[in-house]
């Protein structure tokens, strides 16, 4: 494959299409509208958690820990969130430094656990994503096309991580 043939067209039935023809072959390129999808959303997320210093995976982290009281391993907060496990101690070291998070040891493992303070500002996280999908709902314009879309782009994420694992 050339790079001008390494773009999937989702406007047409074909899949591979000569992306060289400019902007109107961008806007019809499946990477790159994803791309911009993610760009858009991303924005409104970091706006949205931006008064607590914390970016929107920093959120769902706590979220996530808050829901497990045992805590929760690298690698299990790694496979839920789709991140590197490098990333994932980043972001705790993020959160330990903020006072939201605390590293158990049990044994040999290493364990990561919401502290007291965490469950403190966990209203304050709720309501950031609380104005994230108000802002998206309100560029979407109808709460019924966008639960519609958020299905679909849900279906399609799943179906391609299942099938990158047969590549």
């Amino acid at each position: 494959l050339k790079n001008k043939d390494i773009c999937i067209n989702f406007g047409e039935e074909k899949f591979m299409n000569n992306c060289d023809k400019g902007e109107a072959e961008v806007k019809g390129c499946l990477y790159f509208t994803i791309s911009k999808l993610f760009r858009i959303v991303n924005k409104v997320a970091e706006e949205s958690f931006s008064k607590m210093d914390i970016c929107p995976t920093h959120g769902f982290l706590m979220v996530l820990l808050q829901e497990d009281e045992e805590g929760l391993s690298v690698n299990k907060i790694s496979e839920t969130l789709t991140i590197a496990p490098s990333t994932v101690t980043r972001f705790v070291d993020k959160l330990v430094s903020k006072g939201y998070v605390e590293r158990i040891k049990v044994g040999k493992q290493s364990f990561t656990k919401i502290t007291k303070e965490g469950k403190k500002i966990m209203p304050e996280v709720y309501a950031c994503w609380g104005d994230i999908f108000k802002k998206v709902e309100s560029m979407a314009g109808e709460k019924e096309y966008m639960n519609n879309v958020a299905k679909v782009i849900t279906e399609f994420a799943e179906l391609m991580e299942e099938n990158q694992k047969n590549l």
